[in-house]
């Protein structure tokens, strides 16, 4: 893993390729306990451990990747994406057969099934997926919905990329969270206002060409086959219990990728229109963060150009950071926690990157969270104050 202050050497190593295919510890580890069945079933969900420890321990990763071949690169995608795949094949092959328990109640053990699946669901197959909707091609879009599917978004990139690229760090993006919002508080708003604006979105699109957005033509129509498709073969070939949990797994994975937007531009502000700067977004760049995600937490690159793939994006350490996105997350299950931490990470920010407009914004988004004004020794716009007040 490449380390603090590590430069970049301009070769290509094999290295490069081969530390994203680390994420595959997850999967693996969940199809080996789906087959060994009993209380096994488990060993998934225990990678979270291994996760979040290696996420704590290592260092912050600042090295461009080396990686020259768009084949070998594009191979880690396809790959993460089959062994997701192959991990619920395994699932429905264990619900079928049985659990043959050695110890511990069946509940139990369909407990651990079901967050092993959800783990799984979320790493390494939001970062790959994530990687596939922005492709152009329609082998890619088509893929990357259906692994958006099983993580219970199926549409995310309708909201995603026509809406979240444009309007983030504005109160017009459901994905970016406001000063003074908790996590219970964001999750909710940000799945109905992104769930909408998706239906809006292809309604307006399919109605332009004379369809009906429930019609063959409209995503939202595929989006919804997809759904009752992944839920119904589960059904079919795994029974009902295996039915309900790929359903509770869509659900509970969608709230918790809802809860990962959170971290990522939380209480930052833009001018809508004006130009991306490195201080818009907050960058996770811990060595094991920058695996795990598929380089989707190397943020502000990918935002000034959303069509460069993973391993082309550049770190900017020099824009506002927050180094362990697991150990953040946590943190933002616990209000009072997250509060104290990202209010200091906020000052920084609104003393060493904003710009006066911008720091007039954050004033006026302390202010309607009750936060303390810390601005009185800042160079402030306080006309953009009234003008963002007025609007």
């Amino acid at each position: 893993l490449s380390c603090s202050g590590e430069t970049d050497s301009g070769k290509e190593t094999g290295v490069d390729y081969l530390r994203y295919y680390l994420n595959l510890i997850v999967p693996v580890a969940a199809i080996a306990g789906f087959m060994l069945g009993g209380q096994w079933v488990w060993l998934g969900f225990s990678t979270i451990i291994l996760v979040v420890v290696a996420d704590l321990l290592s260092p912050q990763d600042y090295a461009p990747r080396n990686m020259d071949s768009p084949v070998l690169a594009d191979s880690v995608i396809w790959v993460q994406s089959a062994f997701v795949l192959i991990a619920y094949g395994v699932f429905l092959l264990r619900m079928h057969d049985g659990f043959a328990l050695s110890g511990g109640p069946l509940a139990l053990a369909w407990l651990g099934t079901g967050l092993s699946l959800l783990w799984v669901s979320l790493i390494p197959n939001v970062g790959s997926a994530h990687e596939l909707m922005h492709r152009k091609g329609p082998l890619a879009k088509w893929s990357g919905r259906i692994m958006f599917a099983i993580a219970g978004a199926p549409n995310r990139d309708l909201s995603h990329v026509t809406s979240h690229h444009l309007y983030f760090d504005t109160d017009r993006d459901h994905d970016t969270g406001r000063r003074g919002e908790t996590v219970y508080e964001f999750v909710p708003r940000c799945f109905w206002g992104n769930t909408v604006e998706e239906y809006q979105l292809e309604k307006a699109r399919v109605e332009a060409t004379g369809h009906s957005v429930w019609g063959w033509h409209s995503q939202i129509f595929w989006s919804l086959v997809m759904v009752a498709a992944i839920v119904g073969i589960c059904g079919l070939l795994g029974g009902p219990i295996a039915a309900l949990i790929s359903a509770l797994v869509m659900i509970v994975a969608r709230l918790f990728g809802e809860a990962l937007n959170f971290l990522q531009h939380y209480g930052l502000v833009r001018e809508p229109g004006t130009p991306i700067e490195a201080r818009h977004t907050w960058n996770h760049l811990s060595a094991v963060t920058r695996i795990i995600g598929l380089e989707i937490t190397n943020h502000v690159n990918h935002h000034q150009d959303p069509d460069v793939p993973y391993y082309r994006l550049q770190p900017h350490p020099e824009g506002p950071q927050m180094r362990n996105i697991l150990l953040w997350g946590i943190a933002a299950f616990i209000p009072p926690l997250w509060t104290r931490l990202i209010q200091k990470k906020l000052k920084e920010w609104d003393e060493n990157h904003a710009t006066p407009r911008e720091r007039a914004l954050a004033a006026d988004a302390n202010a309607r969270a009750n936060w303390p004004n810390w601005f009185s020794d800042m160079d402030v716009d306080h006309g953009a104050i009234a003008a963002h007040s007025a609007a």
